[in-house]
Formats: structure tokens, C-alpha cells, sequence
């Protein structure tokens, strides 16, 4: 695992976070590790009732909403790069 990707997703999922709750987060990320099979696969985020999922071996990030549906699935490089996609963002908040 990249340690500057591990931090770059962590930093991401917090923003997503912060601007869909709207509050500075003052309560700790539980971070969990993923196993498959006995082997590593990848990490799992979560805070605040929002979970992500992140799949190492495919670069795969999940997004999961505060009623524990999937918002958006896309390359980790996508969402550190540009977070969740306006379509889903819409989705999520009709939803809310």
C-alpha cells in the first residue's frame, strides 16, 4: 500500500464528509483492514455513519451514505483527484 495514497483517500473521505454533514468532524475515523482469502485486500473508513471502502488490488473505492447505500463507485485516483461526481452528489441529496 502507497502511504501517501492511504493518506490522500483518508483526507478525501473526510472533505466528502465534511460537506455533505456539514460540520467540522470532531469524532475519530475508525479505519479497518480488509482481509480476502488470508490476504490483505484493502481498508475500510468509516465516520458520522458514512463508510468507504477502498479494494487496494483494483484501485477501487465504494461509497456508502448514512443509510448504508452504495452513492458511487469509482477509481480511487478519481475520487482523491475530484471526490464524489456531480450526478451522485444530486442523487445523494434527493435521497436525504
Amino acid at each position: 500500500m502507497n502511504v501517501s495514497q492511504a493518506e490522500s483517500i483518508r483526507k478525501a473521505f473526510r472533505d466528502f464528509v465534511r460537506r455533505r454533514s456539514g460540520v467540522e468532524l470532531s469524532s475519530t475515523m475508525l479505519e479497518t483492514t480488509l482481509i480476502r482469502n488470508g490476504s490483505y485486500c484493502g481498508r475500510r473508513f468509516s465516520v458520522m455513519g458514512f463508510s468507504l471502502i477502498w479494494f487496494i488490488d483494483e484501485q477501487q473505492i465504494k461509497l456508502y451514505g448514512q443509510d448504508g447505500g452504495l452513492i458511487q463507485s469509482m477509481t480511487s485516483r478519481e475520487f482523491c483527484d475530484r471526490g464524489l461526481a456531480p450526478a451522485a452528489m444530486q442523487e445523494f441529496r434527493r435521497a436525504a
